[in-house]
Formats: C-alpha cells, sequence, structure tokens
C-alpha cells in the first residue's frame, strides 16, 4: 500500500451499490480507493472492493435481479459473496478516521455504511472530514451539466463513457469528473475574458428558469459571484435606456463613474431575479453584510470599467465615433455632457458582486455604450 506522510492524508473515495427499487435499501457491494490530496491520483495497492450477501436474497424482487443482470452480477454471485459481518472490520479500517469524498455521500452512502454496522451491533466509522462532490460541483460547477444528483450527467457532459452503477468503477469516474470540472473552473476563474464564450444576449432571450449562480472563483477565497444563464455568464444588451441622472464619480461600492438609466419591466424583473440567486449564493458562500437591490424605483445604474476602458460609440448626426473611457484619463466635463438626462444609450454590460464597507449587492459593469444625441462634432477624450 503506498502512502505518503502517513495513511490519513490520503482521501477515501467510496461508493456502495444497493437493490432498487425494493421497499427495503439492501446493500450488496462496496468500492474505494485512496487518493493524494496533491496530486490527485489513486495511490498504488489502495482500491478494494467486495459483493456483499443479503441476509435473505428472496426479498429482493424480479426488478431487482433484473437490474443486478444488467451489471453483470448474478445470484450465484451473491451467494458465493461474504455477509457483511465478514467485511465489516475491513470497511471500519478504509474509512474510520479518514478524509471521506464521493457523489451524494452525504445523503446516501453514508446512511446505508451506518445501516449496515447499526445491523451487526458494531459502531460505525467515522469520517474526519466529508467531501461530497454532488454538493461541492453543484455550488461551484453549477447546473451546466444538468441533474446533478446523478454522476452519469457529469459523465456525460463531459463525453466519458456510460456510467456501469459498480461501485469501484464508480468511483474512478468520480475522481475522473472531479478533476475535470476543477480543470474548468481553473481556467475560467484565471481568463474570465475569454471562458467561458459568452455572447451579449437581449432581456427578451433569457430564461429566467435557466439562470443560477455560483462563486466567481474557487482558490481564493472571495465572496464574488457569477449569475449564470445556461451554463455561461450572464451578459445583457439592452437598446435605447433612457439616461435619468448625470454622471456621478462615485458610488456605494467604491470610487467608480456611474450613471442611472430607466428599466424595462421585463429588464426589472431579471435583475431582481438575479438579486435572489446571488443572494442566495452569497450568503452560502458565508457573506455577512447587508444585500442592497440592484432596481431601485424601476432604474439601475451602469457603472463605467476602471480597467480597461468603457468602450464608447457616440451615434451623432447620423454616423458613429469609436471612443474609449479610461478610469484615469478622460475630461469630466465632456463625458457628463455626452451622458447626460434625456439622452438615450444601448447598453452591452456584465453583472459583477461588491461587498464594500458592510453593504453588498449586483453591479451593471458597462463594456460597451452605444450614446444616441446630437451634439457638436467634438472629440471629448484624446
Amino acid at each position: 500500500m503506498e502512502i505518503m506522510n502517513g495513511q490519513h492524508d490520503a482521501i477515501v473515495f467510496f461508493d456502495v451499490e444497493t437493490t432498487y427499487p425494493d421497499p427495503v435499501r439492501i446493500l450488496y457491494e462496496f468500492g474505494s480507493i485512496y487518493v493524494c490530496p496533491r496530486r490527485l491520483i489513486e495511490l498504488n495497492n489502495t482500491s478494494y472492493k467486495t459483493l456483499i450477501r443479503p441476509d435473505d436474497l428472496d426479498i429482493l424482487t424480479d426488478r431487482s435481479w433484473k437490474n443486478l443482470s444488467k451489471k453483470r452480477i448474478t445470484r450465484e454471485d451473491l451467494v458465493s459473496a461474504p455477509h457483511f459481518f465478514k467485511v465489516a472490520d475491513t470497511i471500519y479500517h478504509i474509512l474510520h478516521g479518514r478524509i471521506w469524498a464521493g457523489h451524494n455521500i452525504e445523503e446516501f452512502d453514508c446512511a446505508r455504511i451506518k445501516e449496515a454496522f447499526d445491523g451487526i451491533n458494531k459502531p460505525a466509522p467515522e469520517y474526519r472530514h466529508l467531501i461530497d462532490s454532488r454538493h461541492l460541483l453543484t455550488n461551484w460547477f453549477g447546473k451546466r451539466a444538468g441533474n446533478m444528483t446523478q454522476l452519469d450527467s457529469l459523465a456525460a457532459y463531459f463525453g466519458f463513457e456510460e456510467q456501469v452503477h459498480r461501485s469501484l468503477d464508480d468511483v474512478r469516474m468520480n475522481l475522473k469528473v472531479v478533476k475535470h470540472c476543477g480543470a474548468v473552473l481553473f481556467l475560467e476563474s484565471m481568463f474570465p475574458k475569454i471562458l467561458p464564450q459568452t455572447s451579449w444576449i437581449s432581456p427578451d432571450e433569457v430564461s429566467i428558469p435557466s439562470m443560477y449562480a455560483i462563486p466567481a472563483s474557487f482558490y481564493d477565497g472571495n465572496s464574488k459571484i457569477r449569475v449564470m444563464h445556461h451554463d455561461i455568464d450572464l451578459k445583457l444588451h439592452c437598446s435605447r435606456l433612457n439616461v435619468q441622472s448625470e454622471i456621478s464619480k462615485f458610488d456605494d461600492a467604491s470610487s467608480r463613474l456611474t450613471f442611472e438609466v430607466d428599466a424595462s419591466s421585463l429588464l426589472c424583473e431579471i435583475l431582481n431575479e438575479c438579486d435572489v440567486h446571488a443572494e442566495q449564493r452569497y450568503k452560502h458562500c458565508g457573506g455577512n453584510s447587508k444585500w442592497f437591490p440592484i432596481v431601485r424605483k424601476n432604474q439601475v445604474r451602469l457603472r463605467l470599467k476602471g480597467r480597461g476602458g468603457t468602450q464608447i460609440e457616440r451615434h451623432q448626426n447620423g454616423s458613429f465615433t469609436n471612443q474609449r473611457v479610461e478610469y484615469n484619463n478622460f475630461d469630466f466635463a465632456e463625458l457628463d455632457r455626452l451622458i447626460s438626462p434625456g439622452n438615450f444609450v444601448d447598453a452591452y454590460f456584465s453583472l459583477d458582486t461588491y461587498d464594500y464597507t458592510k453593504k453588498a449587492g449586483i453591479v451593471l459593469v458597462a463594456d460597451k455604450l452605444i450614446m444616441h444625441q446630437v451634439l457638436p462634432n467634438v472629440l471629448f477624450l484624446a
């Protein structure tokens, strides 16, 4: 058995198989591997699997036998398998006092293990820490793979082979899925501007049931949240928004240039739903600042980008001019004349979150603005 820095450093990925849909779930297989937490590789000669003979084979229904047959498990296999009490000490030694990992193990596998040990009047193993990949990946990877309860949904998302529902095979697939999800999340966090590929959509293209929120980063412990639509970041394009306020040098989150616009009823509905998802995820991640809604009196505030600048196209007398606003390089007076009440703007904006001086919420960051107004043809930015 290959061990690094002592056995207790290893993560135990395990899985149990039970009959279904019998009224009483009967445990018939256990499988496990030890995994190095630093390299996420299976340690040599640490895998274990065993079929387990039920105390009474006659209580298995025809449907259960049919499902077992699909897994190439015969009645003879179970007859010759050891009863649980004969493998209990081995399973206890594998699990007790270690870090447990598996998919949906908190609700399902852990309960089956305890029931099996209770059935032979022996104390059940206890974990030092529990990693349930169902909760972990639902929180961080979101719903992009579909039904996160089922490991085969994640396997299908990555194009893996079909899940065979045998304990040791499923354990290894679980580890493979975790590594692939981790790689995707790492790349998305390191390259947010290019991964995942996003496109601007108008409010009438948004499917509200397909919206959800996940943490914005998985490696630095911050409380920023990503609002997702299907499996990409939600980025909106809204036409002909009526500017309601002059440009302001400050907002609630930080020193940024902001201005307010009217929001349609549909845009308000979408952004209110964003607030619900983002606030729930923010609190789930440990945030405790007061959450401020993004929509106020049917108006929203747009913020110009501080880094990289907001691209501005000025629609003037039937022509367009491309200009970029940099946070530390602009003529505020000219900018104030450009963005003023009564004018209209086509806005392309993304959603960011802030947590500043005990205030938290969503801010709409303008990546691109198209200003519609009639002004003298004066260049307002160098």
